[in-house]
């Protein structure tokens, strides 16, 4: 099927051996893969991963990524779990192709907090895992609004179990984007506001720069912010940038390098249910963070 006719949500690019591979929001249960040559005409390969029926989670397959990792493939999927709330699966295969097998019968995040869009980032040898900490936790009735948060933890070199205490990367709410401009939500019979942070990717530019993207709601827009590292090192501190990367109700951003060599980030786009597209445009570093620019 061509692009335009495939609605997904939060895709993830893989290119290996020659191809890409495509996976994201998934059904109640299962992750579906694809596999284009172009980005532009793909095909449905089948289901990669199932949630099994002695599951900790019961449904929801969100914001699926693969990894390449220790020589192996591994996929992190956020769930929602028999106690409410959702977490972040680590699955295992020894190919994007699947099937991929959990690593162990729990969240690789917190299990007694509301985590979503876990990603995987290796400093120096050490893997990290990087979550999106937030709605209905984090609530401050004093304020009557949700603060997001993007926290991180060192994992073992298995992916099983955190290691240490999970550390504060920062607030939604110390974006000068996010904090001008809250998204309007009900929980509860509750009308509150809330400062979003979905969608945590890190990677290191050319220059050194450790880079980090995610997408907050900006009133009704989705959007893709940057933020940097002052050190280079996953523990910041981190400087927000004032200008959105993408600002037309899309997000929820990953970058990859295709096939000829460049520089390109995916998102889904429009922000409308049952509209969602992939979206994939070229990015180039400047000042320290990624540009769009032309073909």
């Amino acid at each position: 099927m061509k692009r335009s006719e495939l609605r997904i949500r939060d895709p993830f690019i893989l290119p290996w051996e020659g191809h890409y591979y495509m996976c994201g929001s998934g059904g109640e249960k299962s992750v579906p893969l694809y596999r284009s040559d172009d980005l532009e005409e793909w095909e449905e390969l089948g289901t990669v991963f199932t949630i099994p029926e002695d599951s900790w989670a019961v449904k929801d397959t969100w914001a699926s990524e693969i990894h390449e990792y220790n020589g192996r493939f591994y996929m992190f999927v956020s769930l929602l779990g028999k106690n409410g709330l959702r977490g972040t699966q680590v699955a295992v295969s020894d190919t994007p192709l699947g099937p991929f097998i959990p690593v162990a019968n729990h969240p690789v995040t917190p299990a007694g907090q509301s985590c979503i869009d876990a990603t995987l980032y290796v400093q120096d040898g050490t893997p990290y895992v990087i979550w999106s900490h937030d709605w209905p936790d984090n609530y401050f009735p004093e304020r009557n609004v949700y603060v997001g948060e993007i926290v991180a933890a060192e994992v073992t070199k298995d992916l099983t179990e955190i290691v240490g205490e999970p550390f504060l990367l920062f607030t939604s709410e110390q974006s000068p984007l996010s904090g001008r401009s809250p998204n309007p939500v009900t929980w509860q019979g509750r009308k509150s506001l809330r400062y979003g942070s979905d969608a945590p990717f890190m990677q290191k530019l050319q220059d050194g720069t450790l880079y980090f993207t995610w997408s907050p709601v900006l009133g009704h827009t989705y959007v893709v912010l940057g933020v940097r590292s002052a050190t280079g090192d996953i523990h910041g501190p981190w400087i927000h940038e004032e200008t959105p990367i993408y600002a037309e109700n899309g997000g929820h951003s990953m970058f990859f390098t295709d096939l000829s060599g460049r520089r390109r980030i995916s998102f889904h786009s429009p922000e409308i249910y049952g509209q969602e597209r992939a979206t994939f445009l070229f990015v180039e570093e400047k000042d320290g963070g990624l540009r769009l620019c032309k073909e």
